[in-house]
């Protein structure tokens, strides 16, 4: 989708993987260091994408972001590698672990599976309860930008961090009967948070949507029935929330 050739696919990737390392607490100086090489290749490389589309256009993603306007002003190279740089790392990281952990969930709700195997929950909604139960963003912070601000009755002061819970909001039962049961038939299941909102909804909600509804197709016809090998671990990352792997078998 954004044109970038095959033999540079593994590079986006890795850049990615370290990247997002940044999103955890107390990041490794070796790791920070990391990311930010990472960062720095990453937007040399698009840069360089950018430069060559504006002279050969393609039907690919960058040309668009290239040709695009706003307000009748075309976008700037560092909006455009930011555009790039978010889409695939919300597009990849966030799709892989919401798809591992939504594989476990089914692996230990396998009423829950038939009902997407049967046909009576569509992909696209069993993939909202998916995001909403185990969400791949467990955590997110933002800075307070005003005065007299206060959540839940308590205070917070300008310039200071919120640290808002996905992950908890997402089981929240003011907002979710039984919130703690994973079920994909749930009628308010795209309530959750796990996207973010407002103007900082995550660009790459729309591609997400598409691929986890297109991998939970892909896998319903092949694993009518399934069972985990293992128990499998989770990552040693606590915001960006998955799996290292998820072993499954046809039961």
């Amino acid at each position: 989708m954004l044109g970038v050739p095959l033999d540079r696919h593994r590079d986006l990737l890795d850049w990615s993987h370290r990247m997002v390392k940044m999103y955890e607490f107390d990041v490794p100086d070796a790791a920070a260091d990391a990311a930010t090489r990472a960062a720095a290749d990453f937007r040399d490389y698009v840069h360089g994408l950018i430069a060559e589309r504006r002279g050969h256009p393609r039907d690919d993603m960058v040309t668009a972001l290239v040709d695009a306007r706003v307000d009748g002003e075309r976008l700037s190279d560092d909006e455009i590698v930011s555009t790039v740089i978010v889409l695939l790392n919300a597009g990849h990281e966030a799709t892989v672990n919401t798809l591992g952990n939504g594989m476990l969930a089914f692996a230990r709700h396998p009423d829950q599976w038939l009902c997407v195997v049967d046909g009576h929950v569509p992909a696209s909604a069993a993939a909202e309860e998916m995001i909403r139960f185990d969400p791949p963003l467990q955590l997110f912070e933002r800075w307070v930008l005003t005065d007299g601000f206060a959540v839940g009755g308590v205070s917070v002061s300008r310039g200071e961090k919120i640290a808002m819970l996905f992950g908890s909001a997402n089981r929240d039962p003011r907002v979710f009967d039984r919130a703690d049961e994973f079920d994909v038939g749930r009628e308010n299941a795209a309530q959750h948070i796990g996207f973010g909102g407002g103007i900082h909804v995550c660009i790459g909600a729309p591609l997400a949507r598409i691929e986890l509804e297109a991998s939970v197709k892909a896998l319903a016809e092949p694993l009518p029935r399934f069972e985990l090998v293992d128990e499998p671990e989770h990552t040693d990352a606590f915001v960006i929330w998955g799996l290292n792997q998820l072993r499954l078998a046809r039961a």
